[in-house]
């Protein structure tokens, strides 16, 4: 089963920029890549909102999977607790944020005309989903470096943390950078790049937890 959630990891993030691409082709009615957000690909004033919200659901609660059933026992020293890298993988934009959008809704999209996004300028789900939103950011900066910790705790990972910490210097660029380019031309290239980045890192963390299950298995009970 953990196998299976592993390549589930896999195919999650391949199915999330794969809508979040052709989406943004496809939209049309002012919608630009390269200065609107993927959230306005499900608003309800999208052209295609079901199909790439069922998508995002199904990515998100194919990572949430991975991260608590697979990474977390990958990451655990035998008999410890699920590590909190686990748990703030799972809340990550990839994850979490994903499913939460499919309930969360915006009113619109930034190309419509007299369209405002902001908190408390719209309905609940609308408050709601930019909320989670914010919150979203954060966990991706420190996500790398709480793993970093696990890899260096736990043998089966040797080698991993310098590559994790590598990462952390990453996310903070590229939150930085579509914080500072909102609502202006790039913010949208830099959200799908910073969303590239974290998907590459989920897929990573996939490879290296199906090595430590695999060498889990030919050992024996190892990895719980």
């Amino acid at each position: 089963m953990r196998m299976a959630l592993v390549r589930g990891a896999v195919v999650a993030q391949v199915l999330f920029a794969a809508v979040w691409s052709v989406g943004g082709i496809t939209e049309g009615r002012g919608y630009r890549s390269s200065a609107h957000g993927i959230s306005d690909l499900g608003a309800r004033t999208a052209d295609h909102a079901g199909l790439v919200l069922a998508a995002q659901g199904v990515a998100g609660v194919l990572t949430i999977a991975f991260a608590l059933f697979a990474l977390g026992p990958a990451l655990a020293a035998p008999g410890g607790r699920r590590p909190a890298g686990a748990w703030l993988v799972a809340a990550s934009p990839l994850g979490l944020d994903n499913v939460w959008d499919v309930l969360f809704r915006l009113d619109c999209r930034a190309a419509d005309p007299g369209c405002v996004q902001g908190l408390g300028s719209g309905s609940w789900q609308a408050t709601g989903h930019l909320a989670i939103s914010f919150v979203g950011f954060p966990v991706m900066v420190i996500t790398p470096s709480v793993l970093a910790a696990h890899f260096r705790a736990n043998p089966a990972w040797q080698g991993w943390s310098g590559g994790a910490l590598a990462f952390s210097p990453v996310m903070f660029i590229g939150v930085i950078a579509f914080i500072g380019l909102h609502g202006h031309a790039g913010a949208g290239y830099a959200e799908r790049a910073l969303a590239l980045a974290a998907s590459a890192g989920v897929v990573l963390l996939a490879l290296g937890t199906r090595r430590v299950l695999a060498d889990g298995c030919a050992r024996g009970p190892a990895v719980r």
